[in-house]
């Protein structure tokens, strides 16, 4: 394997008082940071001033996992438990734009990550609870998780299936190429993608962390890791939150381990994101399983890496509905 370059967050950012923190997107404007906090009782979204880190709060009526800001016009689109809404930036209130899964599966099914492509269609996927904790290749059915795009009119195509559980897109700056993980599958596929009408080609696997298999292109200190929320830089390449392996990797586009940023003490690392006036703060939400995840755990962190390694973020497309 190749050598890469390693540095550490350091002390917590922020204390988000939270078991798990996901999503985080960032606006320029205000130089706030917004993330969702899903399994709060009730629900949240955190509006955090990086400036004076001064915390403002969204108490939701539902579950919602990834939030996309919109063009032309405040609040969020969002993915929750069975299909899209928006939401209000100043109360909090859902307005059910779409419903994707029936009534009947809810707690099998369930939307999880997602992102805004560069025409403005918001995609998301689904996760298979049921199938999340089974063998890999051992369930007596393919797992139901899918992937979907949710079009400005409310169209909503399915794209993808058989996932356990769909999480982190990203797309290559030119729009060519689409990046998806399936985190319990243990897989980053690539896709080719059609910016024009939005569809994808056959998959192929990007990255593999399954542990019983052989590539190069994966540590073997980093396998059985879950490749979870995922981003790209400016110079196209992919950074993936590694649950259960406390870090975040940095690929190149041929699938070379670039960089690793590692969260100390705290195994359960989520979402990355970008922040800054020139996007070079790399964020990142964090989380507990079963009550276990360090003292940090569920904490938000940020590493100044346009500083260390002269890397620049890109700031996330907008939904245009």
């Amino acid at each position: 394997m190749t050598n890469h370059e390693i540095a550490t967050f350091g002390e917590p950012l922020f204390d988000s008082h939270c078991v798990l923190g996901e999503a985080p997107i960032y606006r320029p404007s205000d130089d706030t940071l917004h993330y969702v906090i899903p399994l709060a009782d009730p629900p949240e979204i955190h509006i955090l001033s990086l400036a004076s880190k001064q915390l403002r709060v969204l108490t939701l009526s539902d579950v919602i996992t990834v939030t996309s800001f919109m063009k032309g016009r405040p609040g969020y689109i969002a993915a929750g438990t069975l299909g899209f809404a928006f939401i209000d930036e100043q109360t909090g209130v859902l307005e059910n734009f779409v419903q994707v899964l029936s009534d009947a599966v809810r707690g099998k099914l369930r939307f999880n990550d997602g992102a805004s492509d560069s025409k403005g269609r918001f995609w998301a996927g689904t996760m298979d609870h049921e199938a999340i904790g089974l063998p890999l290749g051992g369930t007596t059915s393919t797992p139901g998780g899918n992937l979907y795009r949710c079009d400005p009119d409310g169209t909503v195509t399915q794209h993808a299936s058989g996932l356990y559980c769909s999480n982190g897109i990203a797309w290559s700056a030119d729009n060519k190429w689409m990046y998806h993980n399936d985190s319990y599958g243990l897989i980053t596929r690539r896709y080719a993608f059609d910016e024009e009408r939005g569809t994808l080609g056959t998959p192929s696997v990007f990255l593999d962390f399954r542990p019983d298999t052989d590539t190069s292109s994966v540590e073997q200190n980093h396998k059985g890791g879950e490749p979870d929320g995922m981003v790209l830089d400016a110079e196209g390449n992919i950074w993936i939150g590694i649950w259960g392996k406390g870090c975040v990797l940095c690929y190149s586009p041929e699938g070379r381990l670039l960089r690793e940023v590692v969260a100390e003490g705290v195994p359960y690392v989520t979402c990355p994101g970008w922040a800054g006036d020139d996007l070079g703060l790399l964020v990142c939400t964090t989380g507990t399983r079963h009550g276990v995840g360090g003292p940090d755990g569920g904490k938000l962190f940020m590493l100044d890496i346009g500083k260390k390694w002269g890397v620049k973020g890109v700031e996330k497309s907008r939904f245009s509905g």
